[in-house]
């Protein structure tokens, strides 16, 4: 199976689709087709692929492989740039630390309070 009949395969199956279904949506005579396609006998056009892509809740690119292939639906995903991503786990780190010495203070407060009791 070629990278791209994977990736048909994939976001087809993730859509919940059979090969019949996607058959009849790209008004292919069967499933013979999309067959094909995931098992790499054959390849979509460029007009195929723009509608599978569309019916897939996809893009073009990442059907033929220019991007990355996620397990589940595209709109599960936040696209979020790198050093962004480091900033917001640097910020989650710091707040964890700093819930951290909140609760060592006051588990050393109660500490002493139990003893002065």
């Amino acid at each position: 199976m070629s990278t791209v009949g994977k990736r048909i395969k994939k976001c087809r199956e993730n859509c919940n689709l059979s090969q019949e279904q996607l058959a009849a949506i790209m008004e292919k005579a069967g499933k013979a087709t999309i067959s094909n396609w995931e098992t790499g006998r054959n390849e979509p056009t460029l007009t195929e692929f723009k509608k599978l892509a569309e019916v897939l809740k996809t893009t073009v690119s990442h059907l033929i492989g220019e991007t990355p292939m996620f397990e589940e639906p595209r709109e599960n995903y936040v696209l979020v740039k790198k050093d962004d991503l480091i900033e917001l786990q640097r910020k989650a780190l710091e707040r964890e630390s700093e819930r951290n010495r909140e609760l060592k203070e006051l588990l050393e407060n109660s500490k002493k309070t139990d003893q002065q009791e």
